[in-house]
């Protein structure tokens, strides 16, 4: 609960008749983010017996700081009203002896600025595409391209995308973005039937490749298990501006999931700010909730790099093609590309 900000005002009369007095029926106004409130003015009460002497308005702000201004049924003036402000303006009819007979309410309500916000642009269930042997190279499965290193490889059907080991299969996922310079976040679900042993010889790897050929910003989640029992995080990123290639860079630390090296379904997550990688992996979906939520550090949450790009200010940095795969390092830790989400902030 907000202030309360009572303004007074005398109207005369008075009277001693004991007949009921009934306040007008109640108001309310709604303005649009940006908007000024109307000025008030109540519509008569029913006074029969004239035992009316005065008016007492009211403000209660249940948001915001809203104040209004006037005398006897009015007007009443707002000020001070910003976006995102709300409350009631009550008018109290008071007798001579400063005894309460009826209050009349206004409701007011100012819509707050929308906010800016991760934007789900693209959900594509890679098991419910159309199912299709891919040849190598690219393919078009339901008007998306996808792109196998590898002849024989099956998409769809009920299934999703499994590339063999230390090869490389990617899907189209460059309509998701419309914004070159905004945040973006995209999330794919990788789920390994097995693991066939310990240690980075049987990595999983999550991968957004703005090309096939390895040109472009590219960022990739990389997890295996761990004879500790944990599952181990350590991503890498391609540091270079569009047009250049490279290798993928190690981000120089790696985060162990404790007690999890037996869960077979990941959710990786690769933002890309700019020039800027992060990178994380989640048992469980947990896409940002909002831009200060991305960059909230955390101990599974890396940073992997700025990209080197020599043109700063331009919309150039993000490519007009962007794919998102998976390559698994081991035949006996194959991962499977089941679904592919995508964010931008708007």
């Amino acid at each position: 609960m907000g202030s309360l900000d009572t303004i007074g005002g005398s109207t005369g009369g008075g009277g001693g008749s004991v007949s009921p007095v009934s306040p007008p029926s109640p108001t309310s106004e709604s303005v649009a983010s940006g908007g000024s409130f109307t000025a008030k003015t109540f519509g008569a009460f029913t006074d029969s017996g004239g035992r009316i002497s005065s008016y007492v308005a009211t403000t209660t702000s249940a948001s915001g700081s809203t104040s209004w201004s006037g005398s006897g049924l009015g007007p009443y003036t707002a000020s001070g009203s910003a976006d995102g402000d709300a409350g009631t303006l009550s008018l109290t009819a008071r007798d001579s002896g400063g005894n309460d007979l009826a209050t009349a309410v206004h409701t007011y309500t100012r819509t707050a600025a929308a906010g800016e916000s991760f934007v789900n642009t693209l959900t594509l269930d890679v098991t419910a595409m159309t199912s299709t042997t891919l040849s190598a190279g690219d393919n078009t499965v339901d008007g998306r391209n996808v792109y196998s290193e590898d002849a024989g490889v099956t998409i769809g059907g009920g299934s999703g995308l499994t590339p063999a080991a230390t090869r490389d299969a990617f899907i189209s996922i460059d309509d998701a973005f419309t914004n070159k310079e905004t945040p973006k976040v995209i999330e794919l679900k990788i789920v390994n039937a097995a693991w066939a042993g310990n240690g980075s010889s049987n990595a999983v790897r999550a991968r957004v490749w703005s090309t096939t050929a390895g040109a472009g910003p590219s960022a990739q989640t990389r997890w295996y298990p761990m004879a500790s029992g944990a599952m181990r995080h350590a991503p890498q990123w391609q540091p270079r501006y569009p047009n250049l290639t490279g290798t993928f860079q190690s981000s120089g630390g790696s985060f162990d999931h404790t007690g999890d090296s037996a869960v077979t379904t990941w959710y990786s997550y690769l933002a890309c700010i700019r020039g800027t990688w992060i990178a994380w992996i989640s048992k469980t979906e947990d896409v940002p909730t909002s831009l200060a939520d991305l960059m909230t550090p955390d101990a599974f949450t890396w940073v992997l790099g700025v990209n080197d790009y020599s043109v700063i200010g331009t919309a150039d940095y993000w490519p007009s093609t962007v794919l998102a795969g998976v390559y698994s390092q081991a035949a006996g830790s194959l991962g499977t590309l089941t679904r592919v989400r995508c964010w931008e902030f708007k």
